[in-house]
């Protein structure tokens, strides 16, 4: 049965924010239907505003017509007072105005510039006046205005009409509404495109925060854990030592060893996180030199052998490698790979450490013949207190905290670190530089 690896970088809670989704499968996602919203409101009020704008040029013509009508039946009238019923024929109107003189007894026309105006009356206002068919081949749709006149004591009504069909302001007004839909098509793309990109930025951003939001949860929980059992055994040992412990020697020794060892647990978890916040907020300075990998593989294999000497360490660089990096933040690396393989292989453990050359990069990696990682352990190979269950069982020493540290460094030093299963069994640590 192999044994769970102490492992980390994030938080559990990352993979579950990670496979957060928003919306159920088959349905809209959040930055298309906001798109979808964002182009309805545009539309909306586009046309909400150029229904207005309609409005107000409809209303500016129609003023503009009954203006030239009051002015055309002015015209006519002054004309009769002033210079008599034959002055008519040589009357000028605006072309558009067409006009028509009768007796309102008897309905005789006596003056006109168009025989099928119809005779109507609108008692000295403007109005609308339309007939279906009126024409073979179109409607009659008309704007007139009429005036009652007394000549010769007879009764008049001159009556002033504009053909609204054939009005270059009236059909400009008509035309309004199917170009404001045309153009209404391309800007509902172009608003469309943008709230899209807009929306799918902002969602990225909301989905980051909620990411980290969840990470920092998870790592306050697993803190707490972490610290919970180190105080809990400090704190029961306290209380022997307070009850009755300290009459006893060899309950003495026992609790004062035990609390010295939590103490350094909790030194070393909170001087890992401070080194981890301190490395990826970018204030550990790396000093980079060159030096030669078969050297510093050498200098590992020394410090090794002389706390787990029943360790065996091989050494493969047969291109006798020069790398330029931080010397001493790559030792902090390899010091927890090849603490990792000690504490999961054994004491008897075999660790073969290499490098080569791939390409302009150079890949250094250490592997051995312990158990390796399971399926589950490679997804979290470098999340924060994660040991491979649910647990955080405590047999296994440490906090979890090794790799996760090791990744935060090989980073800063514009590396990448990977946990692989050997070919021949056993973990697999590649950092490449």
């Amino acid at each position: 049965m192999m044994k769970n690896r102490g492992l980390g970088m994030e938080s559990p809670g990352e993979g579950v924010a990670e496979n957060r989704r928003f919306g159920a499968r088959g349905r809209l996602s959040p930055s298309v239907f906001l798109s979808l919203r964002f182009m309805l409101l545009i539309a909306f009020s586009m046309l909400s505003l150029s229904l207005l704008f309609v409005l107000l040029l409809r209303s500016s013509v129609t003023r503009k017509q009954d203006s030239d009508l009051a002015q055309g039946i002015s015209l006519i009238s002054e004309t009769i007072n002033s210079k008599g019923m034959d002055e008519l024929a040589f009357l000028e109107l605006p072309y558009y105005i067409t006009y028509a003189v009768w007796e309102q007894e008897s309905g005789m026309v006596i003056s006109t510039n168009d025989s099928l105006l119809p005779l109507l009356e609108s008692e000295g206002k403007s109005r609308t006046y339309f007939e279906k068919d009126f024409f073979t081949d179109s409607d009659l749709n008309i704007r007139y205005r009429t005036k009652k006149l007394d000549f010769a004591g007879k009764p008049l009504v001159a009556e002033c009409a504009i053909d609204i069909a054939n009005d270059s302001a009236a059909k400009m007004l008509s035309a309004l509404p199917f170009l404001a839909l045309v153009s209404l098509a391309p800007i509902l793309l172009l608003s469309f495109t943008l709230s899209l990109l807009i929306s799918r930025s902002t969602i990225k951003a909301f989905k980051k925060l909620q990411e980290d939001y969840d990470r920092e949860k998870a790592f306050t929980s697993n803190v707490s854990h972490e610290l919970k059992t180190p105080i809990s055994i400090i704190d029961g040992h306290a209380n022997l030592l307070k009850r009755w412990g300290k009459d006893d020697p060899a309950q003495l020794t026992q609790s004062i060893e035990a609390i010295l060892r939590e103490t350094e647990n909790m030194n070393a978890i909170v001087t890992t996180l401070l080194d981890m916040s301190r490395i990826e907020n970018g204030r550990v300075k790396i000093e980079n030199k060159k030096f030669y990998v078969t050297n510093f593989f050498a200098k590992l294999k020394d410090e090794f052998k002389v706390t787990h000497p029943e360790c065996t360490i091989r050494i493969s660089d047969p291109d006798f490698l020069e790398i330029e990096t931080d010397e001493q933040k790559l030792h902090q690396i390899f010091t927890v790979i090849l603490s990792n393989s000690v504490k999961f292989a054994g004491e008897k453990c075999e660790i073969n450490l290499a490098a080569r050359k791939n390409g302009s990069k150079i890949e250094l990696s250490a592997s051995d013949n312990g158990p390796g990682f399971t399926e589950e352990i490679l997804n979290h190979a470098f999340e924060r207190f994660y040991k491979g269950d649910t647990s955080h069982d405590r047999n296994v020493s440490g906090a979890g905290l090794g790799l996760s540290i090791a990744k935060a460094l090989s980073l800063a030093l514009g590396g990448d670190i990977k946990a692989k299963n050997a070919p021949a069994g056993g973990a697999l640590i590649l950092l490449t530089i």
